[in-house]
């Protein structure tokens, strides 16, 4: 099993490729109405936060 920090770094690697996909999805028009519009902005905001949270934790973990 890998250490904690090699495991918070691969996620955060796969929420950021996510967040491109689901940007690219937006921009690019893949949204059929509103209510896909709003499915897909809510993802989007939802891996934000997690990218935040865990840069935030990896940040405070560095600097102990």
């Amino acid at each position: 099993m890998a250490d904690p920090t090699t495991f918070a770094y691969s996620l955060l690697k796969s929420i950021q490729s996510r967040i491109e996909l689901t940007q690219d999805s937006i921009l690019h028009g893949s949204p059929k109405d509103m209510e896909s519009y709003r499915h897909l902005v809510g993802e989007l905001q939802g891996l934000e936060f997690a990218e935040r949270e865990i840069k935030d934790l990896l940040q405070s973990s560095e600097e102990e």
